[in-house]
């Protein structure tokens, strides 16, 4: 388990012990905390057949589940074959109403290991609204002994009604020190302290996600790519080559919009103290020239500009012209 996720295991290992974890909880966090991990471990202390209380304190109303990893559904759940585990997962845009309700079919018929069972969707927010509807009964009134666990970095796509029959559970962003001494303890390394901790904030404080970004060399990526945008002004002709630089991927607007904060920051005559871009004050400071009217129209306009194509899935928005309309008022 991730040193970040010890405690949030134990606690909720602690109410399975105690038998008041709901039969359906919603695990809610950002992308790359190992929510899906943590959703195996609490599967497997559900199904173990040969469970043991571990004193995490000084009483035994303390205690928490820890699953043996022996028995033979520990082994079945490990190995990704246990009849009674049923994991929903899909690469796709949306799960089914057809999916869940061979889901719940599934969860009506009596447990095959005879120790109850336990399904899992992860990214549940993407449940169609019909699918989510058919999962409600099921929610409600679930069949035999059976736990339901939802995992989902976006909770507000969920139904109301979905969110409302939960027992939800808020992973946070752990403490930077501790992921950044994971990382070192994982062999990523960067140029110094001050790179790691702003691969960090680029990926939002996700340790997995830092971790894959570290790894893939993402990082020479964005310096390239944001040292592009600052000279944009003084360079005109590398519009079309930014503009298809910053979509590439969704993230590459967050970079330059943390970009500008951290210039607005040095603009307003603000402490370095605390920028984002940690390793690119020069950087920043280049574009804090810019102003401070100009920097604020700029920033606004993106983060407009970044909620319109992140929703406009389906819609027919040409994310190219708007991104090149956005670059052209700032030049």
């Amino acid at each position: 388990m991730y040193p970040w996720l010890n405690e949030p295991a134990q606690q909720l290992t602690r109410l399975i012990a105690q038998q008041q974890l709901g039969h359906a909880l919603l695990l809610k966090g950002i992308d790359g905390l190992g929510k899906r991990e943590l959703g195996q471990q609490l599967a497997q202390a559900l199904l173990c057949q040969h469970t043991s209380s571990e004193e995490q304190g000084t009483t035994q109303d303390t205690a928490a589940i820890i699953p043996c990893g022996h028995c033979h559904a520990c082994q079945l759940v490990q190995a990704g074959n246990h009849s009674d585990l049923h994991i929903i997962r899909t690469d796709q845009r949306s799960i089914s109403v057809d999916t869940i309700r061979q889901l719940t079919q599934v969860l009506s018929d009596s447990a095959r290991l005879g120790h109850g069972k336990v399904a899992v969707i992860e990214q549940a927010e993407k449940m169609t609204e019909a699918a989510a509807n058919a999962l409600l009964k099921t929610l409600e009134e679930p069949a035999g002994q059976s736990h339901l666990l939802l995992i989902s970095s976006q909770p507000e796509r969920l139904l109301p009604t979905i969110r409302s029959r939960c027992q939800q559970w808020l992973l946070p962003v752990p403490d930077a020190t501790l992921v950044l001494s994971w990382l070192a303890e994982q062999g990523v390394t960067t140029s110094g302290s001050a790179a790691s901790l702003t691969a960090l904030n680029v990926n939002q404080g996700s340790p997995l996600n830092t971790r894959d970004y570290l790894t893939a060399g993402t990082d020479q990526r964005r310096l390239q790519l944001l040292q592009q945008c600052a000279e944009l002004r003084l360079q005109p002709q590398l519009l079309t080559t930014v503009q298809a630089g910053l979509l590439e991927q969704p993230v590459h607007l967050l970079w330059l919009q943390l970009l500008l904060q951290d210039a607005l920051q040095l603009a307003l005559g603000l402490s370095t103290t605390g920028l984002r871009l940690a390793d690119s004050e020069p950087l920043c400071r280049n574009v804090s020239q810019w102003g401070v009217p100009k920097l604020t129209q700029a920033l606004d306009e993106l983060v407009q500009l970044r909620r319109t194509l992140q929703s406009s899935a389906g819609r027919p928005v040409n994310p190219g012209l708007q991104l090149t309309q956005w670059l052209t008022n700032i030049t």
